[in-house]
């Protein structure tokens, strides 16, 4: 059994993996009761730890619990153990959530492709026919906008992640669905366009992250939405290395 912890900005994702099949997932923030969630795991009997994380303060946090509680040293995926090429002139910048897309993308699907991560940030990955990352896009997570207008106008309030029925809204939270909700849909589309443009390929879509299941119906163009993906790449790269 494998352990494979996603440490994100705002979530982290746990999943257990027996061999090569995810098994076990869970969502929970950092300020939740981690010793318990990882106790819980020990009945898994993981034998190998695997880390993929943004935040570095909480990967050495999660090292020692994680040591501390199931007596295992954890793998930390970076630039320099994934086994990819990064085409990029800084390799050690890429996000390590970022790598493991690229790596999973590159073993389970077909190339050329465009991972797009729907998380705090929705980030574009762009793989190359030869499974090479040659660069991507970093645009503000669907979230995180939507608290962002809420939090500098006055008059606004929360409205829930959904599509209206209609674009033209009625009242205030419908207005903030359908600008959130149809801009980030159009956002995507469009970049999904530009990228295609300027590489002179109709890569794949591949869809991830928190979001991906609200916009994976509305989208008009072939893809894969796989909510796990990120989990998937973590053990791939892990196991390239042993």
């Amino acid at each position: 059994m494998k352990l494979a912890i996603d440490i994100g900005n705002t979530q982290i994702k746990l999943g257990v993996f027996k061999n090569s099949e995810l098994i076990h997932t869970e969502y929970f923030n950092d300020n939740e009761k981690i010793d318990e969630k990882l106790n819980y795991i020990k009945k898994f009997k993981p034998t190998s730890s695997i880390i993929s994380s943004v935040v570095p303060n909480l990967t050495t946090k999660y090292k020692k619990i994680i040591f501390d509680l199931l007596n295992l040293k954890s793998f930390i995926v970076d630039s320099k153990n994934c086994n990819l090429n990064l085409k990029v002139p800084e390799p050690n910048t890429v996000g390590a959530d970022r790598i493991c897309n690229v790596m999973a993308t590159s073993k389970l699907y077909n190339s050329p492709a465009i991972v797009i991560d729907f998380g705090t940030a929705t980030t574009y990955d762009v793989i190359n026919y030869k499974n090479e990352f040659i660069g991507g896009v970093i645009a503000p997570g669907i979230k995180t906008s939507s608290q962002y207008l809420i939090q500098k106008a006055a008059l606004l309030e929360h409205a829930d992640f959904i599509f209206p029925e209609q674009i033209i809204g009625k009242n205030t939270q419908e207005n903030i669905q359908s600008g959130i909700m149809f801009g980030a849909l159009d956002q995507v589309e469009g970049m999904i366009e530009r990228i295609n443009n300027e590489t002179k390929e109709k890569n794949n879509i591949i869809l991830t992250g928190g979001f991906s299941k609200l916009i994976s119906p509305q989208l008009s163009l072939q893809h894969i939405c796989d909510i796990d993906l990120t989990l998937k790449g973590m053990i791939l790269i892990y196991e390239s290395n042993y």
